[in-house]
């Protein structure tokens, strides 16, 4: 056998690997949805000298305007000159608006075209992913070829996949004006995602399919949809399954976006690849799956193509993994970023020793309980088997603490929120919590009148436990002192008396008494009382009056 020879390993892995490639091949992807842009061909040009020069070389069908920011309007070219106006731009391909000046002013004008070609000095639209329709060239000749070659074509329709979908109803970004998760909006290179009030707003025409905003959100909200999570999922779990039901050994996943797959080098037999649209719109649930399903090790090959406010999210959730994993004994290396070079034989880590059965249950879209259920398989195979353990700050798991000196049970922190984490007790005054629902969102933090309520990021990793509510903070429940039914805590009742220890309605030892009746009871004992009546305890502060307006 010479050197160029497989060994017997990497030729049993290398039949395995063909083997769960075919059967990923016959996969089907739900379809997701289109976006459409149509252009009429309207080009802005934006700069001085070189955007005349540039102008001047457009042809039909596209037909060029000026906006000069310096230098003298020449003939040839329709031109607008900024002449130090305030400009704002906002749109995208077939639809930008740039407005001039101050609208109701007599220097505002509204300019409206297809497409922006920005020669300035610095770009009008500063994001790491500008909307279709819009570049940024400099000023050098080989600059402006390419921007005029930029524009070749770009008349007509155009369509793009929707590479989102949104689900309101499980968003723990806002809840009755209390503002909670925001990893979305923050993360996005395009910023296209909004606040409206308590959901998010994501632009179909900004949104380029980073997939960040999809991998950050922690209750799965948000997804991405080219192709789905379930997708995905399928498609992994069918390679290792294949690739293992077929003899091969020693599984190593690797998640490359589309664009960086030509960067890559020879791969090793045992590699399985997973071509993505963007490296960033594969998450933890992702990649603990794989590790569940048989993988000795997943990586993650940047080829220079995440932009960086995504990379620096994904550097954050890779962290919080990392915790999740050490914690449950495995070591880093299990999930590693790698530059596309790295990804050689002589360059993988070691494997990891794994003992007992590979994970057998199903690929699933929904994010919380594909993670769950891959983290409860890596546990139950661990060694010490670990109950609890910390995380990284801000990572989607945890538990809240409640100041039992400063509560007091007033439930507002179970009307908002999102995940149906915490819950009120259905008889007696108390605070219930489930740990496997928090996100650690910070809406019920902020919604309590008290600061009672404080976060701690770890994860329960015994699923037992996790899934059992837990009694936060609990009181014997104030009975009625009249019938005796139970209607709010000792805590509330003693605020009660305390503030209206001075008000002259409250003076009488029967009317405090009333203070601590339930509703009913207080109705009734009033309605008895001639000086609650003359009082107008009833009746906003005025003695009732009779048909002829007497009192």
């Amino acid at each position: 056998m010479t050197d160029t020879q497989p060994s017997l390993d990497e030729s049993r892995n290398l039949r395995a690997r063909s083997a769960a490639q075919t059967a990923a091949e016959k996969l089907s992807v739900n379809p997701t949805g289109i976006v459409t842009y149509t252009s009429r061909g309207r080009v802005l040009v934006v700069g001085g000298e070189e955007a005349q020069w540039l102008a001047a070389r457009i042809e039909p069908p596209l037909h060029a305007e000026i906006l000069l920011t310096e230098g003298s309007e020449e003939a040839g070219v329709p031109s607008t000159s900024l002449a130090g106006r305030d400009l704002q731009i906002e749109g995208h391909l077939g639809a930008f608006r740039i407005e001039l000046g101050e609208k109701g002013r007599h220097n505002y004008q509204l300019i409206n075209v297809d497409m922006v070609m920005d020669l300035g000095a610095t770009p009008l639209i500063d994001r790491e992913l500008p909307p279709p329709g819009y570049w940024h060239f400099g000023r050098e000749p080989q600059d402006l070829d390419a921007a005029w070659l930029a524009l070749d074509g770009m008349v007509g329709t155009f369509e793009k996949p929707r590479f989102f979908d949104y689900d309101a109803s499980i968003c723990a970004h806002a809840r009755s004006g209390q503002s909670g998760c925001r990893r979305c909006i923050d993360s996005c290179p395009a910023e296209a995602i909004i606040s409206i009030g308590e959901q998010v707003e994501v632009n179909p025409n900004l949104c380029q399919g980073g997939g960040i905003c999809a991998t950050v959100c922690p209750t799965g909200a948000m997804q991405y949809a080219y192709p789905g999570p379930g997708d995905t999922a399928e498609r992994v779990r069918l390679l290792l399954r294949t690739y293992l039901d077929a003899g091969g050994s020693d599984p190593v996943v690797l998640f490359v976006a589309e664009g960086d797959v030509g960067l890559l080098p020879p791969t090793p037999a045992n590699l399985l690849l997973i071509v993505v649209e963007e490296l960033a719109s594969v998450g933890h649930e992702q990649w603990l799956a794989a590790l569940a399903w048989g993988a000795r090790c997943v990586l993650l090959a940047d080829g220079g193509s995440v932009p960086g406010k995504a990379r620096e999210a994904l550097r954050r959730q890779i962290a919080f993994t990392h915790d999740l994993l050490k914690g449950l004994g495995y070591p880093q290396d299990t999930l590693r970023a790698v530059a596309c070079a790295e990804v050689t034989a002589q360059q993988l880590p070691e494997y990891p020793h794994r003992t007992g059965n590979d994970a057998r249950f199903a690929a699933t879209g929904q994010k919380r309980e594909l993670a769950g259920l891959a983290l409860d398989h890596l546990w139950e195979q661990s060694q010490d088997r670990p109950t609890h353990f910390p995380i990284l700050a801000g990572a989607p798991y945890g538990r809240i603490h409640v100041d039992a000196e400063k509560c007091t049970l007033c439930m507002s922190c179970t009307s908002v929120c999102p995940a149906k984490a915490v819950s009120a007790g259905d008889d007696a005054p108390r605070l219930v919590f489930y740990e496997d629902n928090c996100v650690q969102c910070s809406i019920c933090a902020s919604s309590c009148p008290e600061r009672a309520i404080t976060l701690e990021a770890r994860y329960l990793a015994d699923p037992e436990q996790r899934r059992q509510p837990v009694v936060l903070y609990e009181v014997p429940p104030f009975c009625c002192i009249a019938c005796g039914k139970p209607f709010a805590t000792r805590r509330v009742i003693d605020n009660i008396l305390d503030k209206l220890a001075g008000h002259a309605m409250f003076q009488s030892d029967r009317a405090r008494q009333r203070l601590q009746m339930c509703e009913d009871c207080r109705v009734v004992d009033a309605v008895q009382d001639a000086d609650a009546m003359q009082s107008g305890l009833l009746f906003g502060g005025h003695p009732p009056k009779s048909k002829n307006g007497q009192s």
